[in-house]
C-alpha cells in the first residue's frame, strides 16, 4: 500500500480562509459524479482542517487516540443532488441525502477500510454497529444530525495504530472517501509509507497519544460571551455565544461539528448580512445545537489540570529536524497569493512560523477552539461593522491544530540516509517515554549530471547542473551543492548553491552557476575538479574535470556588408590593428570609426592607409563600428 502527500493549500471558509494540508491519501480513487460530485463532501473530525461542503475536499485527516478516553471520530457525508454546495443552496430547496430509493428510504453505505496496516482488518469500528460496515439512512438513529442533505455518523478506534479510509458510496456507487489516523501509543506514518521518508519534500509525522488527558468542563466558549458588534447586531452575536453546543460545559466533537458547520445560522437569520460575497443567509438552515442529542467529549493532552507541563510533549530525534517552517511558509504564501487575487478572504488560522525548530521541539496540543473561534466571531463582527479585519490567531505547532488528546509533530529529512531513533514524552514527565523509528532512504533513480566546458581559461565560465529522477523525469526545487579541488585552486563556485527550476520554469530541473577567478595563478595546462551533489541525497554526485588555459576564449560575431556597432572586449589600451587583425577575412575590413566625447570628433583606421588614422587603440567596453564589404567575422575575447 502506498500514500501520498499533497501541499499545503488555503481555501474560503464562508467568513474565514481555511487551512488545509495535505495528508494520507490512496491512489487509483476513482473521481465521483452525480450526487457525490461536488468537493468537499466527506469530512472528519477532530481536526483544524476539515472539508468545506461543496468547496475543497478535507486534507488533514482526523487524528483520534485508539483507546478511551477520546477515541472518537465525527464523520459526516453532505450529499448535494443539484451538485450545488449545500451551504449556498436555497433554504426552501429541500436536499436528500442520497436520492430517494424504491423503497422511500435514503441511505448511504459506509465502509471502514485499513490502508496500514494492509491485508488486515480494521481496528476501528462505526459505534453503532460495532465493525466496519453501516447503512445509514437519512434521519435514522445512526444518523446524529437529525435534518436533511447530511449524514453525521460516529467512528471508534480499536485500541492499534492504523490508519483507515471511510468510504460513503450511494445506491449509483459514486463515493467520497476521507482518512483518519488512529494511534495507541506512539506511531510514525508518512506518504511513502508507515516509517519511512525521502527528505524533506515528503515529511514524517510523529503521533503521540497522551496518558494525561482531559475533558476541559468550561462554559467558554459555549456561554462565551461574543466581542459586541455594532448596534443592531449584539443581541444576535450574544445569543450565538451563549448557545453554542449543548451548553454542558464540556467541549466535544458536536461543539466542534457546530464551530465549523453551523456558523452561519443564528448569525445570518437575524443579519442577512452578505460576507465575501456568498449570502449567508441561504445556508443549509440548521438550528443551533443542532448536534444535541449527542455528547462526545473532546479529551486534550493535560486537558484537566491547571499545570501547562502536562499539555506538551517532548520529541526528540538522532537524524532528520522536527520542523513545521515549510508548511507554514507554504500557508502564508497561499494566502499572499489569494490577497493578490483579488478574493478578499482574510488571513486564515495557520501554522507558527516561529515553531521550534531541530533535534528536539517541545509541542502543545492546540485548542482549535480558541483558534477557530477567534475567527469566526472576530470577523463576523468586523465585517459586520465594516472595520478593519483583525489579525487570527496561529494554530500553533500540533500539526492537526486539534484538541484530540494526541500531538503530532513534522518530521523532516536532512539528506542523512539511515534509521532514526525518535524518542517522545508527555512534558513533566507525567508519562514514560516512547520510542519508534523512521527510515530515511534516498530517493530511488536520482541522477545528477553536469555540463561544464572541457578548457577554462582566466574569465571564467557557466556551467550547469540537472537533476532527474526515474525515467529522466525531471527534478524540480532540488538544491545542488558544488566544489572545487583542489581547495587552492584559482577558481571558486559562484553561487556555491543553487535550485533546480520547476517543471513550468524555464530551466526545468537544471540550475546554473558560474566558475569565478579568485586572483590565485592559472597555469597553463593543469587541471580542476568541480564535483556536485544533491543537497537532499548526498550519495548523489557528478564530477567534471577541467582543463586551465591562460588564452582568453574568443567569441564570433557576425558582420555585414557595411558598418556594424560592436563592443570591445578587448583590455584598455589594445592597439587598434589587434582589433582589425581579428577580422576575418581580412580582405572584408574596409575601416574601423569610434566616436571621440573629448573632441566631438570621429577617430578611425583603415588597413589601407594606416600611416594616415588616427584612431590608434580601443578600451573595455568602447563601442565603435566595424564597416565591411563583405559578409566576415570578428573574434573577440570572452568576458
Amino acid at each position: 500500500m502506498s500514500y501520498r502527500f499533497t501541499k499545503l493549500g488555503v481555501l474560503a471558509l464562508l467568513v474565514a480562509a481555511l487551512l488545509i494540508l495535505g495528508g494520507v491519501g490512496r491512489g487509483g480513487v476513482p473521481s465521483v459524479e452525480a450526487d457525490l460530485a461536488t468537493p468537499g463532501g466527506i469530512s472528519a473530525l477532530p481536526t483544524g482542517g476539515p472539508a468545506i461542503p461543496g468547496v475543497g475536499n478535507q486534507q488533514i485527516p482526523a487524528i483520534i487516540r485508539a483507546r478511551a478516553p477520546g477515541n472518537h471520530a465525527l464523520v459526516s457525508v453532505f450529499c448535494d443532488p443539484k451538485a450545488q454546495a449545500p451551504w449556498f443552496a436555497d433554504k426552501g430547496t429541500p436536499l436528500s441525502c442520497p436520492d430517494e430509493n424504491a423503497d422511500g428510504t435514503r441511505s448511504i453505505q459506509l465502509k471502514i477500510e485499513r490502508l496500514f496496516p494492509s491485508d488486515t482488518p480494521a481496528a476501528a469500528t462505526f459505534t453503532v454497529t460495532g465493525s466496519d460496515e453501516l447503512v445509514c439512512n437519512d434521519n435514522a438513529g445512526c444518523d446524529y444530525l437529525q435534518t436533511t442533505g447530511v449524514v453525521v455518523v460516529q467512528v471508534d478506534g480499536g485500541g492499534e495504530n492504523e490508519i483507515v479510509e471511510v468510504r460513503a458510496t450511494d445506491e449509483f456507487g459514486e463515493s467520497r472517501a476521507v482518512q483518519i489516523v488512529v494511534v495507541d501509543t506512539v506511531f510514525a506514518w508518512g506518504p511513502t509509507g508507515p516509517v519511512s521518508t525521502a527528505s524533506q519534500e515528503f515529511p514524517a509525522f510523529i503521533s503521540y497519544a497522551c496518558d494525561d488527558v482531559g475533558s476541559q468542563r468550561v462554559d467558554a466558549p459555549e456561554a462565551e460571551e461574543t466581542p459586541a458588534g455594532p448596534a443592531g447586531f449584539d443581541a444576535s452575536l450574544t445569543a450565538y455565544g451563549e448557545s453554542f453546543g449543548d451548553d454542558d460545559g464540556v467541549l466535544g466533537l458536536d461543539d466542534l461539528w457546530e464551530l465549523l458547520y453551523d456558523v452561519t445560522g443564528p448569525i445570518a437569520d437575524v443579519t442577512g448580512t452578505n460576507i465575501f460575497g456568498f449570502n449567508v443567509g441561504k445556508g443549509l438552515g440548521l438550528a443551533n445545537n443542532a448536534l444535541e442529542d449527542i455528547d462526545v467529549p473532546l479529551y486534550w493532552c493535560g486537558g484537566d489540570t491547571m499545570s501547562p507541563f502536562d499539555d506538551f510533549v517532548d520529541f526528540e530525534t538522532d537524524k532528520g529536524i522536527f520542523s513545521i517552517d515549510p508548511a507554514a511558509q507554504s500557508v502564508t504564501d497561499s494566502v499572499a497569493k489569494l490577497h493578490s487575487l483579488g478574493k478578499g478572504l482574510p488571513l486564515a488560522p495557520f501554522f507558527d512560523i516561529d515553531c521550534g525548530e531541530g533535534k528536539a521541539v517541545d509541542v502543545f496540543d492546540v485548542d482549535s477552539f480558541a483558534v477557530w473561534g477567534n475567527t469566526l466571531f472576530h470577523y463576523t463582527e468586523a465585517m459586520i461593522a465594516q472595520e478593519p479585519l483583525p489579525l487570527p490567531l496561529e494554530g500553533g505547532c500540533d500539526v492537526d491544530f486539534a484538541p484530540n488528546g494526541v500531538v503530532t509533530a513534522m518530521l523532516l529529512g536532512t539528506g542523512e540516509v539511515g534509521v532514526a531513533a525518535v524518542t517522545a514524552q508527555q512534558g513533566g514527565g507525567v508519562s514514560p517515554p516512547r520510542n519508534t523509528r523512521v527510515t530515511f532512504l534516498p530517493e530511488p533513480g536520482l541522477s545528477l549530471f553536469l555540463t561544464a566546458p572541457a578548457v577554462i581559461g582566466t574569465e571564467g565560465g557557466e556551467f550547469t547542473a540537472a537533476v532527474v529522477g526515474e525515467g529522466f523525469r525531471v527534478v524540480g526545487n532540488a538544491t545542488v551543492q558544488c566544489t572545487v579541488s583542489p581547495p587552492d585552486t584559482a577558481f571558486m563556485v559562484v553561487p556555491a548553491t543553487g535550485t533546480t527550476g520547476s517543471f513550468v520554469s524555464e530551466s526545468p530541473g537544471q540550475v546554473s552557476m558560474r566558475l569565478v577567478p579568485t586572483g590565485a595563478a592559472v597555469v597553463e595546462g593543469e587541471t580542476i575538479t568541480l564535483t556536485c551533489v544533491v543537497d537532499r541525497a548526498r550519495s548523489v554526485k557528478a564530477v567534471a574535470v577541467i582543463k586551465l588555459s591562460t588564452t582568453p576564449q574568443m567569441e564570433t560575431v557576425d558582420l555585414v556588408p557595411g558598418c556594424n556597432p560592436v563592443v570591445s572586449t578587448w583590455d584598455d589600451g589594445t592597439d587598434i590593428a589587434k582589433v582589425a587583425g581579428s577580422v576575418a577575412p581580412a580582405e572584408a575590413l574596409d575601416a574601423i570609426w569610434a566616436f571621440d566625447p573629448e573632441t566631438g570628433t570621429a577617430l578611425g583606421f583603415s588597413p589601407a592607409a594606416p600611416e594616415v588614422s588616427d584612431l590608434a587603440s580601443v578600451d573595455l567596453l568602447d563601442a565603435f563600428f566595424v564597416c565591411a564589404n563583405a559578409r566576415s567575422m570578428l573574434s573577440r575575447p570572452v568576458i
